[in-house]
Order: structure tokens, then C-alpha cells, then sequence
């Protein structure tokens, strides 16, 4: 829910709590990755991120995140190299569109992840109307007008 609403710093003590209690929950280091990631500690979100892969078997949703973190740092080879993996993993196993299209925006390359969020739409990916309003990997697609069309498609309730 933090996530949601975009409290990092809840989302940051919240899934401290978590990990406490449950070390061993793949979503309590993805979750304080995001709470990294969003306060703007983006080092530090990259071991919770790396964690989360490992105790999921490189989980497309903690790869993708770790894809999007390496962009914005300006690691564009290893986003590339994430970008590779999902790409090579969709072969043979469903990867959402929305998961490519984060990295790539966090790559800059606002037209290809403009495409694969419409092939999410049109896939009717489950992960897109979850987290399209407040996911922070495509902040820098925010403002354009094409972002605004897309969202309002969705007719989420105001």
C-alpha cells in the first residue's frame, strides 16, 4: 500500500518491520528496494533488489526493477544486459511488456517503452492498471502528453 501511495519513508520502516519478522520474504527486499529507489538511494537499492532475484529465482518484476535502478544511474549496460535477459526469458516464458518498458524508460528511450506499454495494453497485462498511476519507473514518461492519453484510457476513478 505504501508503494501505492508513494510514502517511501512508510514504505522504508514497513518493510524493515517485515524483514525482521520474516527474513526470509523475497517481497520485504523488493519493497525496501522501491523505498530506496524512491527516496532517492538508489546504491542501496540495488543489493535489496539483487536479494529479492536470488530468493525468487530472478523474478521478472526484482530483475526489471534492478534493470530500471542500472538505467537511471547511468549503468546502461547492465540495464541492457537485464533488458537481454527478459527479452531471451520471453521465449519460452511470459514476460509482461510493462516489466521491458520500465527499463527502458528508465533508460530514456521513451518510444520503445511507449511501445511496450501499449503491447501491455493490448495484452491486457495484469501489471499495468495495478501500478501505471504511482509506479516511480515512469516518472520521466509523466508528462508527456502520450503518458496522459494512455492513462486516461484506463478511467480511473478521480
Amino acid at each position: 500500500m505504501y508503494d501505492r501511495l508513494r510514502d517511501y519513508p512508510a514504505l522504508l520502516a514497513a518493510s524493515h518491520r517485515e524483514l525482521a519478522a520474516n527474513p526470509s520474504e523475497s517481497a520485504g527486499h523488493f519493497f525496501l528496494g522501491r523505498a530506496y529507489e524512491g527516496l532517492g538511494k538508489r546504491a542501496e537499492a540495488i543489493p535489496e533488489y539483487q536479494k529479492a532475484m536470488a530468493m525468487t529465482g530472478r523474478n521478472q518484476d526484482a530483475l526489471a526493477a534492478l534493470g530500471h535502478v542500472y538505467a537511471v544511474m547511468g549503468k546502461r549496460d547492465e540495464a541492457r544486459k537485464v533488458i537481454q535477459e527478459l527479452e531471451q526469458r520471453s521465449a519460452h516464458a511470459y514476460v509482461s511488456p510493462y516489466m521491458l518498458a520500465t527499463v527502458y524508460a528508465g533508460l530514456g528511450e521513451k518510444d520503445q517503452a511507449f511501445t511496450l506499454l501499449e503491447k501491455s495494453y493490448r495484452e491486457k497485462s495484469w501489471d499495468l492498471p495495478w501500478t501505471l498511476q504511482s509506479d516511480l519507473r515512469l516518472d520521466n514518461l509523466r508528462s508527456e502528453p502520450r503518458f496522459q492519453d494512455f492513462v486516461r484510457r484506463f478511467q480511473f476513478p478521480k
